[in-house]
């Protein structure tokens, strides 16, 4: 009897899987060539860190949040004793992704940018000054070796 049901079901079961086959021959490809190619990211995703210089009003409001003290701010008084950025670190290696920085600031100076692709051949290279114009520079257009 089990060899009639098999006899009965193997061409049905064949049927069903050729015109799954079928169906995604004739589909457009999806596949990207990666790293030519990239997915953009939706708008909720959370990359690295990155800051906006002259929003900034120095309230220190990012460092005290962030829960693994990835960022480090050094002030100097300017004119008329206003505060104004010496430095603004920020180390990769520590932070979590959590946009807490991006919440907590009143002048949105800061927000996670789109970059995901952080791989370096050493830790010093994940130390990074925000306030350099170019401090991504090397992630956002990489280069295949």
């Amino acid at each position: 009897m089990t060899k009639l049901k098999n006899l009965y079901e193997a061409p049905i079961s064949l049927i069903k899987g050729m015109a799954v086959t079928f169906k995604n021959l004739l589909s457009p490809s999806i596949t990207l060539q990666y790293p030519t190619q990239k997915q953009p990211m939706t708008e909720e995703f959370r990359g690295l860190v990155d800051l906006r210089a002259e929003k900034c009003i120095v309230c220190l409001q990012c460092a005290k949040i962030c829960p693994t003290g990835c960022l480090s701010i050094t002030q100097k008084a300017g004119a008329e004793k206003k505060r104004e950025l010496e430095s603004f670190e920020y180390n990769i290696e520590l932070c979590c992704f959590c946009g807490l920085c991006e919440q907590v600031c009143p002048s949105s100076a800061i927000y996670m940018s789109k970059i995901y692709e952080i791989a370096t051949y050493g830790r010093e290279e994940l130390h990074i000054n925000l306030l350099n114009p170019k401090k991504y520079a090397r992630w956002l257009h990489p280069t295949v070796k």
